[in-house]
């Protein structure tokens, strides 16, 4: 029996990409017979077991992310060493960039497995032209000690036997920003639960029981409040849909920090399309389904990604999608075919394609149900585990 053991600062509630990703795969691997302890981030410490497969032990952890990230490491380092000679771990799979390499202590476990959602140097170069007033204080750290942060990125790289990519773009950085030789890189992409994520039945049913005006069309976007998410320009976006559509509502669900939604908030209220936006605030997961039946339209403007959750549980819940054409989005979309793809930053491209969807109906409703194909052929969880094992397995040798 093959045993993995997780690092992940993030995994319940599922509040995250990273979070979301050892959900879903471990649990997939427990249907497959493996067992499972996750070591993770958490308000309170203890250990759980769950069941004979599966057991977790949550660390106490700070709030603030890259903080949370180093402390989260030095006590996961003292609980891996606690448990060294009893935990039976075959495989350590770490999840990079959230854990710095003195997470996990030399020789834990048979062979060690890193999956990278994102790369530090990624992510400065992604917001560094962004206005400094637009960055949280994470992202401003994030920017000034980029130096700092991948010596400890770079070192768990190292460490690692295999290197999962979770789209052919991560690949390339790995290779261009990290000069990480090919053969130890694998892609593997995220995935979804299909079952979980549906096509609602009855849409404006749906719209009342969140508190929506079934009568509303609503233009939904989830994701955290970051300043590479674009939302300054999904609300640009808007007054050329609102003169248009006078009941089209913007979802806007997700958690930021300090000031960032005022700052969103402000924005939209010069551009007089306040009134035209709804902010969530956190959405727990066991309701985010719901959320994605609720919406009329997927809009995502962001400007860096890796493979982004969002778009596929949009496209799993059969939604019409309009994005951009970065980072590996386009491995997942292709352009007029099962959603659109913008250039970022471009506010008249992507109010242009959620009009189309708005005014053509019938071809919104084909790319949804494309959309939703996509997902079922090529990104069902359950397809994607069985190359998380192959991976495994070569580790192992």
């Amino acid at each position: 029996m093959t045993k993995v053991c997780f690092i992940s600062p993030e995994y319940l509630p599922l509040a995250g990409g990273t979070g979301a990703y050892v959900y879903y795969l471990s649990k997939e691997l427990m249907k497959n017979g493996y067992d499972v302890c996750v070591v993770t981030g958490y308000p309170a410490a203890g250990d759980v077991k769950v069941n004979a497969q599966h057991s977790v032990y949550f660390l106490k952890t700070s709030k603030t992310p890259i903080v949370k990230s180093f402390l989260f490491a030095g006590s996961s380092l003292r609980k891996l060493n606690s448990v060294r000679e009893t935990a039976g771990v075959d495989v350590t799979h770490v999840n990079l960039p959230l854990v710095p390499n003195f997470a996990v202590p030399a020789g834990f476990g048979k062979t060690l497995v890193s999956t990278v959602h994102s790369t530090w140097k990624g992510e400065a170069d992604a917001i560094r032209s962004e206005p400094y007033t637009r960055l949280n204080s994470n992202e401003k750290f994030m920017v000034s000690f980029n130096w700092f942060l991948r010596i400890f990125e770079e070192k768990m790289m190292a460490r690692s036997r295999k290197l999962i990519a979770v789209s052919d773009f991560t690949r390339r950085e790995l290779v261009n920003y990290y000069k990480i030789k090919e053969d130890k890189i694998r892609v593997i992409h995220n995935g979804v639960d299909i079952n979980k994520f549906q096509p609602a039945v009855d849409k404006r049913k749906v719209k009342a029981e969140l508190g929506f005006n079934p009568d509303d069309i609503a233009i939904l976007s989830v994701g955290r409040l970051y300043a590479r998410k674009g939302l300054f320009t999904l609300i640009e976006s808007m007054p050329a849909v609102v003169r248009k559509f006078k009941n089209a509502k913007f979802i806007i669900s997700g958690k930021g920090q300090s000031d960032e939604m005022k700052k969103l908030v402000n924005h939209a209220e010069m551009l007089g399309v306040k009134d035209n936006i709804i902010f969530t605030g956190y959405y727990p997961d066991k309701k985010l389904p719901k959320l994605y039946q609720a919406a009329d339209v997927f809009a995502f403007s962001t400007f860096y990604e890796h493979h982004p959750f969002a778009v596929l549980e949009a496209l799993s819940t059969g939604l019409p999608v309009v994005t951009t054409k970065v980072g590996g989005i386009p491995e997942t979309i292709t352009d007029g075919k099962n959603g659109f793809l913008c250039e970022p930053f471009n506010a008249k491209q992507f109010s242009d394609r959620i009009l189309y969807f708005l005014e053509h109906p019938a071809e919104a409703a084909e790319m949804a149900h494309l959309a939703r194909k996509t997902i079922e052929e090529r990104f069902d969880w359950r397809i994607l585990v069985k190359k998380a094992m192959a991976v495994y397995a070569e580790a192992l040798r």
